[in-house]
């Protein structure tokens, strides 16, 4: 796929599938999906195009939002790493961290005196397993009182090593102890990315299996669709869109995104204070839905 916004101006190819980033994309900076943004969804869902959402988020932070939306499909969850079919909820796809390797990146974690959150999907519940509260900071407790529900305590020491594989392992912290983090974490066989300001007030690292990224959700969704890549466009805004946004057919960054995320995408809309994911499925959805590849 190609990686920048300027060799095309309109797809190539009949959008059939969009795939939305959450937070900076499909939500405005008032966190309200706005009245033109729901409109342009709706339009593309009775044109015939499938449209859901990818995001960091896990299930039970997302459920809420398809429902808004009236989307019935499965939904790309927690980085690509889960897609649970909504709102039935079960599970299609999971990339799985191996347990070892996370309690590896829990270690490095704990060296730096930074609480790990262990994202698990137990027979369709949703758990977060962490280590006792020394370590929790105002931006963990922050997480924990908002999503309290279903989360285990345990010795770091056995967190991850002899459980069940977990989808990812997740740190928040400031932005400078995530970068002295990744350093460590670039140097075992992991995916890993960063997103600078998350929702907690702080910055947020997830680490998954080696070959998880939203792009490698999109693929396994566009398969089960019979859907060809080319054929998919994305919108995102973040770090953790990059390779979303590089592997599709069209991908979109908003008008806010830095500079490398604009470079990964074949457009660049206006930012989600203006509509800006509206704007691309008007402009690039929409008008070219009736055409024929």
């Amino acid at each position: 796929m190609a990686t920048t916004n300027e060799q095309s101006t309109e797809p190539a190819h009949p959008i059939k599938l969009i795939v939305i980033d959450i937070d900076g994309t499909l939500l405005s900076p008032q966190r309200t999906i706005t009245p033109r943004t729901h409109a342009a969804i709706q339009a593309a869902r009775r044109s015939g195009i499938i449209v859901t959402l990818a995001t960091g988020r896990r299930y039970i932070n997302v459920a809420p939002i398809a429902d808004e939306l009236g989307i019935d499909i499965p939904l790309i969850l927690c980085d690509g790493s889960i897609i649970i079919e909504h709102p039935a909820s079960n599970v299609l796809f999971t990339q799985p961290l191996d347990a070892s390797l996370a309690q590896q990146i829990v270690d490095v974690l704990v060296r730096h005196r930074i609480q790990p959150v262990v994202h698990h999907m137990n027979a369709g519940i949703e758990e977060s397993w962490t280590g006792h509260e020394e370590f929790d900071t105002p931006s963990v407790r922050l997480y924990f009182k908002a999503w309290p529900e279903n989360t285990h305590r345990r010795p770091h020491a056995t967190l991850c090593i002899g459980q069940p594989n977990p989808l990812r392992v997740v740190a928040f912290a400031s932005l400078e102890e995530i970068y002295k983090l990744s350093e460590e974490i670039s140097k075992l066989n992991c995916s890993w990315n960063i997103v600078n300001t998350g929702n907690y007030g702080s910055s947020e690292l997830a680490v998954m299996n080696p070959v998880c990224t939203k792009a490698s959700g999109v693929q396994a969704l566009a398969r089960h669709f019979g859907i060809a890549m080319e054929q998919v466009m994305a919108i995102g805004d973040n770090n953790n869109d990059v390779e979303m946004l590089r592997e599709v057919g069209w991908g979109v960054a908003m008008g806010q995104a830095e500079v490398h995320v604009k470079a990964a995408a074949r457009a660049v809309t206006a930012s989600n204070a203006e509509d800006g994911t509206a704007q691309a499925i008007e402009r690039y959805a929409l008008n070219g839905s009736a055409r024929t590849a």
